[in-house]
């Protein structure tokens, strides 16, 4: 009778452990998945600021910020657990927006930003305003 005892109490014990374990795993994921829609957000806000100014060399500064905003965010992207079609999709866009900035063209830069625009919001991300 204490032998059944004993093994139900490891039992448990190891659903203790494993429904732990589960939440940490949800917890980080979580959390990637908030820093990588973060890097989106600040990726858009820097090129719709970007967008506004004139040409200028403090524009050519923040557009460099940009690209290292939008690779972050990219990089991020792969660290998802899932890679859906709507996530490649918008790794896709981030790239192509790197792209676009380095090479300066303007219509392919307004290309680029909106491209990313349509594939974070097809993941559900939204813009928060702050203003």
């Amino acid at each position: 009778m204490l032998g059944i005892a004993g093994r139900i109490a490891a039992g448990i014990v190891v659903l203790a452990l494993l429904c732990t374990a589960v939440l940490a795993v949800r917890g980080a994921m979580q959390e990637r998945r908030e820093r990588a829609e973060q890097a989106w957000r600040d990726t858009r806000e820097c090129m719709l600021a970007c967008a506004e100014g004139p040409n200028s060399l403090a524009r050519t500064a923040a557009l460099r910020q940009c690209s290292g905003t939008a690779r972050s965010a990219a990089e991020l992207l792969l660290e998802l657990p899932e890679h859906s079609s709507r996530q490649m999709e918008l790794r896709a866009a981030l790239d192509e927006l790197v792209s676009a900035i380095e090479s300066g063209n303007e219509r392919r830069l307004a290309s680029a930003i909106e491209r990313s625009s349509s594939a974070g919001s097809a993941l559900g991300w939204r813009m928060v305003h702050t203003r």
